[in-house]
């Protein structure tokens, strides 16, 4: 299964951390944005190129994984996976950005989304759990 993971670059570490355990066991990262981080002092080509990158990363994966808080690029991300309807994986530490007030966002709620709150542990089995089940055909 091919994965891709939205985030803010302030959770670089994050991301970055999740990947190695989901590569680990098989998993493939379809674009590791933090390997470069933010690119928006460069020349106009290489955030062209970025965008059209992180774009085709969102395309392949089979699932999006973002970790919120997010910015602006994540919001992106989640509206992109949202429109060819992958799988999102929407993660928050709390449910305060889940909360039906300014925090939240119409598009955490869309159908294709599933939010989890609570430690890593319970997104990476939520993760798995999802993986096994395409895999077996449920």
């Amino acid at each position: 299964m091919k994965f891709y993971i939205a985030s803010r670059l302030e959770n670089s570490y994050m991301v970055r951390s999740l990947s190695k355990v989901l590569k680990a066991y098989g998993l493939e990262h379809t674009y590791d944005w933090t390997k470069h981080g933010s690119v928006k002092t460069e020349e106009q080509t290489r955030i062209i190129q970025v965008a059209e990158l992180e774009l085709q990363g969102v395309k392949d994966a089979d699932v999006v994984i973002v970790l919120l808080p997010g910015g602006r690029g994540t919001h992106a991300e989640l509206g992109i996976a949202n429109a060819l309807r992958k799988k999102v994986f929407l993660w928050a530490e709390t449910d305060e950005l889940f909360l039906q007030d300014d925090r939240t966002c119409a598009f955490y709620w869309n159908i294709n989304v599933e939010r989890v709150v609570g430690d890593k542990f319970k997104l990476i089995e939520r993760i798995f759990r999802y993986e096994e089940e395409q895999r077996i055909g449920h």
